[in-house]
């Protein structure tokens, strides 16, 4: 796969050194690009437009990041802005009579991307409201910057066509004197070197990257000619980027899908051979409830009632005549897990301590669970679930659905459902039965219907499964393992 996001990051950093672009005499100087913005900015301050003019302190030689072109000039993002400043949230942030269901933008830090501004979860204010908040105006062709958060250094251009609105405090307006040179600017601000000032600004800093930071950020300055060639070429690249990234979308998309109808494929018993050595999965069937009832009797687990098989008529697709119908819950134990709380009062740094496997411990698309980030007093566990190396962990909520291998010992809290292995499955087999889509079509159909997604204990017992004969299990897991690595 192509790496875009490195190649524009290196794009943007050629483009402010100068070298996606020729310099031509014709073009002009950066310095005299600097001084025709100071004279039209001590023109607006005596409109009274803006504030009084004042010119930042040069740079010094050790302020200066990289070498540019000999036509450019490094000055200060305060030179050659009116406006730098960031706003506030209206009656502290809480939800008011203040918003409306339409009215004037309040731009929130969601809102803020590199590719524009981003309607979805936008709120409005009054127009009451918008003009008790003069300094934190927003107008068309301003740069909103987020300065606080995990979405720091995201930036947008607002459109041409937008009237007035306002900020929160995550936020800076950045509001050029030279219109033109807003589109090069908001480049140099998405740029490698300038996520890089921003964040190491920002560090330790509760209040993130201020106004008065960003005035004095040295950046760039190409003649105006030189800048509308690199916004050109840059548009051009990134055209063609989002083009592969389209394709490269569509690429894993129909990856996923073909690798989904693999596995699907080898849980229908079209990817093996039925061999009459290998028995039944009848047969199977009844060494599972042997187990069960084995680790019943011992206390290892409780004991419950099975649900009634599944006739011919109601089965989901034809199957060997070797295999057999069920449901999860008849051969496998499948409980929730549990959660001391407050589960602070519980968590422990001592390294004896119980590991606690959350959600956050293991990636999408992984398959085992290796180590935890946190443990919990042993305290903790006569209130939430003990598992062990073997165990499969299901999510129940939000990503529901998604099985993970447990290599460890450890504790699971409520967003988790242990199914227990009862001697019926080879591991794998299990594995990529419970990642099928056939398997979580089901759990999506169960799981829907509640404000919240979720899957619990009864929904997934009355999934309904094909058990082959164990010896088959592992002879599609092979199969298996030998088809989907060719798919990349």
């Amino acid at each position: 796969m192509i790496d875009t996001q490195a190649i524009r990051k290196k794009i943007l950093d050629l483009a402010l050194r100068g070298k996606l672009t020729e310099q031509l005499p014709e073009d002009g100087t950066g310095q005299e690009l600097l001084q025709h913005i100071q004279e039209r900015k001590a023109v607006l301050a005596g409109t009274g437009k803006t504030k009084k003019f004042e010119s930042l302190s040069s740079l010094s030689e050790e302020e200066i990041p990289f070498e540019i072109p000999d036509n450019w000039q490094w000055v200060r993002l305060g030179d050659i802005t009116t406006k730098i400043t960031s706003g506030s949230t209206p009656t502290g942030g809480k939800k008011s009579d203040a918003y409306v269901d339409k009215g004037f933008c309040f731009f929130r830090e969601q809102n803020i991307y590199n590719d524009g501004i981003h309607s979805e979860g936008m709120v409005f204010i009054t127009e009451q409201l918008l003009n008790t908040r003069e300094n934190s105006t927003v107008i068309a062709k301003d740069i909103l910057l987020n300065i606080t958060g995990g979405s720091i250094g995201r930036c947008a251009i607002v459109p041409d066509d937008f009237s007035k609105g306002s900020i929160n405090q995550h936020i800076l307006i950045i509001r050029m004197i030279e219109e033109e040179t807003r589109f090069f600017t908001h480049l140099v601000l998405c740029s490698p070197y300038v996520q890089s000032h921003i964040k190491s600004k920002a560090v330790g800093d509760k209040d993130g990257f201020s106004g008065g930071r960003c005035k004095y950020m040295p950046v760039p300055l190409p003649p105006l000619p030189v800048q509308n060639r690199i916004v050109r070429i840059i548009h051009s690249a990134f055209s063609i980027l989002d083009t592969i990234d389209t394709l490269q979308s569509q690429y894993q998309d129909n990856l996923a899908t073909l690798k989904s109808k693999i596995i699907d494929a080898g849980i229908q018993g079209k990817l093996t051979e039925q061999l009459p050595e290998d028995g039944t999965a009848e047969e199977l069937y009844q060494h599972i409830q042997q187990e069960r009832n084995r680790q019943e009797d011992s206390g290892k687990i409780k004991a419950e009632a099975l649900l009634p098989s599944i006739d011919s008529l109601s089965a989901p697709y034809s199957i060997p005549e070797s295999w057999l119908w069920t449901y999860l819950g008849n051969v496998s134990y499948i409980v929730r897990g549990g959660s001391p709380r407050p589960i602070k009062q519980y968590i422990t740094q001592d390294s004896n301590g119980i590991n606690w496997i959350k959600i956050g411990d293991v990636e999408k698309g992984g398959k085992y669970i290796y180590q935890t980030h946190e443990r919990i007093i042993p305290e903790g566990e006569k209130k939430s679930r003990r598992v062990y190396p073997g165990d499969f962990l299901l999510t129940n909520s939000m990503s529901f659905g998604r099985p993970y291998i447990s290599q460890i010992e450890g504790c699971i809290h409520d967003g988790w459902l242990l199914i227990r292995n009862l001697s019926g499955f080879d591991p794998d087999y299990l594995y990529y039965l419970l990642s099928s889509s056939y398997l979580y079509s089901q759990f999506t159909e169960k799981a829907s219907g509640s404000t919240v997604d979720n899957l619990n204990i009864d929904k997934v017992k009355s999934a309904k499964i094909p058990l082959p004969p164990l010896a088959e299990q592992k002879r599609i897991v092979a199969k298996l393992e030998e088809l989907l690595p060719l798919c990349e």
